[in-house]
């Protein structure tokens, strides 16, 4: 029999999820456990409730493993492995530092001694299975909350900026929504309009005194945009799933930006959704999307350096491909020059093989804003640069490809039933035909992918048009009274680039 000199009973319970034994009976079984072997033996109790077990930060837990590298007890008694941890490491860490200070560890219901290489890797397995409970509990825990998402149902946590969290009464069950906060509406309004017109974040965030990075936020947000068929085709592009009854209430947004297990925030990860919820959106599906895609361009473009001779500098592009730089010409004698903007290909290789001539800065200025004050007056100039003239179909073409993927599903279908009734080298054919068909679906499905979210920015350009022609009025309103930085960082609000033909004539790529 051993010599028992002191045994530290460490019991542990969590209020919110455990259901077995209480404190109390986890102490009483394990002095019972001992006091068979030696009617002599003490115990320290040392007792956490109201702890989880997935980690070790608990005061009588750290309490004991400081007393235990002192050596003040030959054994530490617990009622089950997982009342020390849940966790695999956090066990295997306390373990060792128990064994490494003569300590033995006892689990008293699981009847084993881990100091044997049998009773170890039992003692190994049963932390293993405790820590694989913890993340069932937690995977519960997560697929509620996104079952309470797809309802609609706000599943806690801070509330977006503009909403907070309200009980409804359903029955006997009370039920968590967002409800608007009046006085934000007008607030969201103005950052969405404001972005989608070009403002920058800074910008915005400076006339509202509140953090960029909020601002940011709230535009990437689909909580405030209301849920309609173009909304949701532009969400599924992002990779959202939408759930719910489009009705034009606001949606709730699902695992958009998970962490790692770094901590890190993702982008893009699997299993994002969105679904309607029940409460008021404040921006049309039109201007969110418009304000989402003005803040992932802004994202992707450096910021250019500021010229002092051209409000069109870094917008103009050569024939060739090349961005066209700002020359100076000869000085007069009166010590004034003429500037032009040339191909960087040609100013930095001699060996170019673009013959590109030069333009004059005044005179492409001239000729573009003679082009916007055009714009300004007449819809149908800004529709010529924007539209896509085309003589393809798109719906056309996307409603050929369903069909044709519709057909080949019930080819599969057809195949799958079939092939019970084969035998031998028959049933490598069937199966090889439906590999066939299957790739093909996929490579069918892809390209449907592609189409529909052509033809959804093509809606979005048209719709925009409006807001593009509003924009530009406002400028040529205080174009005079704006000094060259300032003008130059406006037009870029407009105009995403000038391709020059080498000729008359240049095409304008318009920020919609």
């Amino acid at each position: 029999m051993i010599s028992l000199k002191l045994i530290a009973i460490y019991s542990r319970k969590s209020k919110e999820t455990d259901t077995g034994e209480s404190i109390k009976n986890q102490i009483q079984m394990c002095k019972d456990y001992f006091k068979r072997q030696d009617e002599e033996c003490t115990f320290e109790i040392f007792q956490d409730e109201g702890f989880s077990g997935g980690n070790i930060n608990r005061p009588e837990f750290q309490r004991m493993m400081l007393l235990a590298k002192q050596k003040k007890f030959d054994i530490i008694a617990c009622y089950k492995v997982d009342r020390i941890a849940r966790n695999i490491i956090d066990f295997m860490n306390t373990f060792d530092i128990l064994q490494k200070n003569d300590v033995t560890l006892v689990s008293i219901t699981e009847g084993f001694d881990p100091n044997t290489p049998i009773g170890m890797m039992m003692m190994t397995l049963i932390a293993g299975f405790a820590e694989m409970e913890r993340m069932n509990i937690a995977q519960r825990v997560k697929d509620n909350m996104a079952a309470l998402a797809k309802m609609g149902r706000w599943s806690g946590g801070t509330p977006p900026s503009g909403y907070k969290s309200v009980k409804v009464e359903n029955g006997t069950k009370k039920e968590m929504y967002l409800d608007l906060i009046p006085e934000w509406k007008n607030k969201i309004e103005f950052i969405f309009k404001g972005v989608a017109e070009g403002h920058t974040c800074m910008h915005i965030a400076t006339l509202l005194n509140m953090p960029a990075k909020t601002i940011a936020n709230i535009i990437n947000n689909p909580i405030y945009c209301k849920s309609d068929s173009l909304s949701k085709k532009y969400l599924e592009s992002l990779g959202y799933e939408v759930f719910g009854e489009l009705d034009g209430q606001g949606y709730l947004a699902y695992n958009r930006r998970p962490r790692s297990k770094g901590g890190k925030k993702l982008f893009n990860a699997e299993g994002m959704f969105v679904a309607v919820s029940k409460h008021e959106a404040i921006i049309d599906s039109t201007l969110w999307i418009s304000a989402n895609i003005q803040i992932k361009k802004r994202g992707e473009e450096a910021r250019p350096r500021i010229s002092q001779f051209s409000f069109l500098a870094h917008l103009v592009k050569c024939k060739c491909g090349t961005g066209m730089s700002i020359t100076p010409g000869n000085k007069r004698k009166n010590g004034s020059r003429t500037y032009y903007f040339m191909c960087s290909g040609q100013k930095s290789n001699k060996a170019s093989n673009c013959e590109t001539g030069w333009i004059r800065i005044d005179y492409l200025e001239e000729d573009i804003l003679e082009m916007l004050h055009e714009a300004a007056v007449d819809r149908n100039i800004l529709e010529k640069y924007i539209t896509k003239k085309t003589d393809r179909n798109i719906e056309k073409e996307i409603k050929e490809l369903k069909k044709i993927i519709k057909i080949n599903t019930s080819k599969l279908d057809s195949l799958a039933e079939k092939l019970v009734l084969f035998e031998g080298s028959a049933v490598n054919i069937v199966i090889n035909k439906m590999n066939e068909l299957s790739k093909e679906n996929d490579k069918l499905n892809q390209d449907l992918f592609e189409l529909e979210r052509e033809n959804l920015l093509d809606t979005i350009d048209t719709n925009n048009i409006n807001i593009l022609q509003s924009n530009i009025q406002k400028l040529l309103s205080i174009w005079d009274m704006l000094d060259m930085e300032t003008k130059q960082s406006e037009i870029r609000n407009i105009i995403k680039k000038i391709s020059w033909d080498g000729g008359k004539d240049f095409h304008i790529s318009f920020n919609i």
